[in-house]
């Protein structure tokens, strides 16, 4: 969901390897990092909220605002003290109405220390004819925001000022089946967007408004979240059954790429990724228990090196 740096795998005492959330069914899917106040921000699908995340799993909410239905991929603007959500809804959350269920692609603003609202942005309205389901963000140097939409195939554009728009609508963004087309998505440093579509098992890169799909030497399953390492180097989570994170590497500016790291992950239906000072932790939210519900959640750092 970030650029992480490329020696983002500090070990020091203080980092845990897993991270016990325990909050009442709040089933997060979204993660970020604050590196202000070096703590992690999970969203709810199930409750619509922003929650800030402490080492030892304890959880308080930093974020409710009554727009939100389900909370999805998150980004953290320090520079400007913005956190940056994205507004969902598959019909999982106590917040669910006729009016929202798969209708709903928003980005809210808050005050990253606060939780406060700066901006609601209903991107859904800009092409109220398609279904809708807001899922990942991902943010430029200069403050302009990218988010997917799984349902519509669209990509939208959020500036730091003005209105936001469609930057592009595309078939192949759409869902295959079962599943959703357009998921994580990040801002490369040489000025184009990286996009996963989990049903279509693809990776594509968005250059402008010129999509195209980056050819992959082995199957990489149904990539969800997505991290930047550098500029050469993926991250990206498969949730199919075969629960794993999956290192992409790529020599040509991302036309192509390889797989060269395969993890089997161990907790059940990882969703997404965030760098913090201790590293990359990847989340599992126990989406797998829905629609029962737990109150466990789990961070676990992620070995980038592999081993």
């Amino acid at each position: 969901m970030a650029v992480a740096p490329a020696t983002a795998s500090a070990r020091t005492c203080d980092c845990a390897d897993v991270i016990h959330g325990s909050a009442a069914r709040l089933q997060p899917e979204g993660v970020g990092y604050d590196p202000i106040r070096d703590h992690f921000l999970v969203g709810s699908v199930t409750q619509g909220t922003v929650s800030v995340v402490q080492t030892d799993g304890t959880v308080r909410t930093l974020v409710n605002d009554p727009v939100l239905v389900t909370t999805m991929g998150m980004t953290v603007d320090a520079k400007r003290g913005r956190l940056l959500v994205v507004n969902g809804d598959v019909g999982l959350s106590s917040r669910t109405t006729p009016q929202t269920l798969n209708k709903t692609a928003g980005l809210g603003v808050y005050d990253l220390r606060t939780g406060r609202r700066l901006a609601y942005h209903d991107l859904g309205a800009l092409d109220p004819t398609r279904q809708h389901f807001g899922n990942d963000v991902a943010l430029t140097p200069d403050g302009t925001a990218y988010v997917t939409d799984s349902l519509s195939g669209a990509i939208y554009r959020v500036p730091l000022k003005g209105s936001p728009t469609v930057l592009m609508r595309d078939d192949r963004l759409q869902p295959v089946g079962r599943g959703n087309g357009a998921n994580g998505i990040v801002w490369h440093p040489r000025g184009f967007l990286l996009i996963a579509q989990s049903s279509a098992r693809a990776l594509y890169k968005l250059s402008g408004t010129n999509l195209t799909q980056v050819t992959v030497d082995q199957p990489i399953g149904a990539p969800d979240g997505l991290l930047l390492r550098g500029h050469n180097t993926l991250e990206a989570v498969d949730n199919t059954a075969a629960n794993r994170v999956v290192t992409l590497q790529s020599k040509d500016n991302w036309s192509t790429a390889g797989v060269t790291v395969s993890r089997p992950w161990p907790d059940p239906a990882p969703t997404t990724m965030a760098n913090s000072r201790c590293g990359v932790y990847v989340l599992s939210g126990r989406l797998d228990t829905l629609p029962q519900g737990s109150d466990e959640f789990l961070l676990r750092r992620l070995d980038v090196d592999g081993h």
